[in-house]
């Protein structure tokens, strides 16, 4: 029997860490995988595994900083996967009209999509997870030296895409 099972209190922990931190590792999701169905599940998938790992959960890290990890685990396995790679490009509906509503300003969220998946992933631990170059590299067991790097290359090449989204004299 698995051991999180057995933790009588397991449950509402569960509940009260997806109330908690359930929206950020949404967003977290989406912003690695890019597409909303495939991140709903992904944090899904996170809140299954801490759920059933939780009687091993040490608290050597924040409960943010376990399921951060998690959910970067999850994501990186979905984006490896032969599935992903057999996608259909629906890019041609983007021309298609969808109403009257003004959509938001996507060009950040563009741009870190376009990026490749290790800069990608540096950039949403730290930007939107609010993450310290520390935690990421103990989330994804690298160097912290390789995770400053990997964050210099992301703004590196962020920073052509978004030349004309950002105002550099103010």
């Amino acid at each position: 029997m698995d051991r999180a099972l057995r933790e009588p209190d397991a449950r509402e922990e569960i509940g009260r860490l997806m109330a908690e931190y359930g929206d950020g590792i949404l967003r977290q999701c989406l912003l690695m995988l890019g597409d909303l169905s495939q991140a709903e599940d992904a944090a899904q998938e996170t809140f299954v595994r801490a759920w059933q790992s939780y009687g091993g959960f040490r608290a050597e890290a924040s409960e943010k900083t376990w399921l951060t990890a998690i959910a970067a685990n999850v994501c990186r396995n979905l984006l490896r996967s032969p599935w992903n790679r057999r996608r259909v490009d629906l890019s041609f509906l983007e021309g298609c009209p969808a109403g009257e509503t003004e959509p938001p300003d996507d060009t950040v969220v563009r741009a870190v999509l376009a990026l490749p998946p290790k800069y990608r992933q540096v950039v949403v631990l730290y930007y939107y997870r609010d993450c310290s170059t520390g935690e990421i590299a103990q989330m994804l067991g690298i160097p912290q030296g390789t995770v400053s790097v990997r964050l210099k290359r992301a703004r590196e090449r962020l920073k052509p895409m978004l030349k004309e989204w950002y105002d550099e004299e103010g």
